[in-house]
């Protein structure tokens, strides 16, 4: 478990990525970038020192959507709690994930990465039954 006293560094975080059999490469001191085994491309940004993060976020966006409004992402917001969706400075829906890290567990850590991936899925078709007018 890590706490302040002994704290998750970006060494030991990429350790515990390299375990998931994704593709993870270190972009900068806090950004990772992690392609999924089914294609999805996320980014992995730290919060904190390198050698004591506090925190993850896992971000993934979606390009190509053109009737995406901010309605719906307040939906998505209102019907899904571990996930925060937002339209970006290109009106693109944007995906994100947040774990605390105080008391969190390699374990914990994994089950966060994966469970992305599946959000994601799921936001993913979420979006694009809207532009196709599927869904209103």
């Amino acid at each position: 478990m890590y706490t302040d006293a002994s704290p998750l560094t970006a060494d030991e975080l990429r350790v515990v990525l390299d375990q998931l059999h994704y593709q993870v490469e270190r972009l900068e001191e806090d950004r990772f970038s992690i392609v999924y085994t089914t294609g999805l491309k996320a980014s992995l940004v730290t919060y904190g020192e390198p050698s004591k993060l506090r925190s993850l976020q896992l971000r993934a966006g979606f390009t190509g959507f053109n009737r995406i409004e901010l309605r719906h992402i307040n939906t998505w917001n209102r019907r899904y709690r571990f996930s925060k969706a937002y339209l970006d400075g290109d009106n693109d829906p944007v995906l994100e994930f947040d774990l605390w890290l105080e008391g969190a567990s390699p374990e914990l850590i994994m089950t966060f990465v994966r469970e992305f991936e599946d959000s994601c899925n799921l936001f993913f078709s979420y979006i694009r039954m809207i532009d196709a007018e599927l869904v209103e």
